[in-house]
């Protein structure tokens, strides 16, 4: 079952997921950890920064921590960066000029992007 944080759309946001999730994700080697925190703060950030949402809106982080792997999601509310709707759009858009793309394409096993109406996820997967 995920762990599921509502953090704030602020920008104490990572540091809010990075303190919640390593105490969920205890049993990571330190670099699975180091990597999970990295993409986590990255995510989170870029929710914060083109989420394009309210103080009143939440961003909510699920963590599912499996016996290979640990999955993360980060939603918001919010239509997300730029007009791409898929990890592969997103991946070959130059746009973004962050390292969010870069680092989930070379640290995560797998990694996506969902739309859905008014809602956008960012998820991601590290091997245990």
């Amino acid at each position: 079952m995920a762990e599921v944080l509502r953090l704030p759309s602020e920008p104490i946001a990572p540091a809010l997921a990075r303190a919640s999730v390593t105490g969920v994700a205890r049993s990571l080697s330190d670099v699975a950890l180091a990597d999970l925190n990295l993409l986590l703060t990255e995510v989170v950030s870029n929710a914060v920064r083109h989420g394009r949402i309210t103080g009143a809106d939440e961003i909510v982080v699920a963590v599912d921590v499996a016996d290979d792997r640990v999955t993360v999601s980060v939603s918001d509310t919010a239509p997300g960066v730029g007009v791409a709707t898929s990890a592969s759009e997103l991946a070959a858009d130059n746009r973004d000029g962050g390292w969010g793309v870069f680092l989930l394409k070379r640290l995560a096993s797998e990694w996506g992007i969902d739309r859905h109406d008014d809602k956008t996820t960012v998820w991601f997967s590290i091997d245990r």
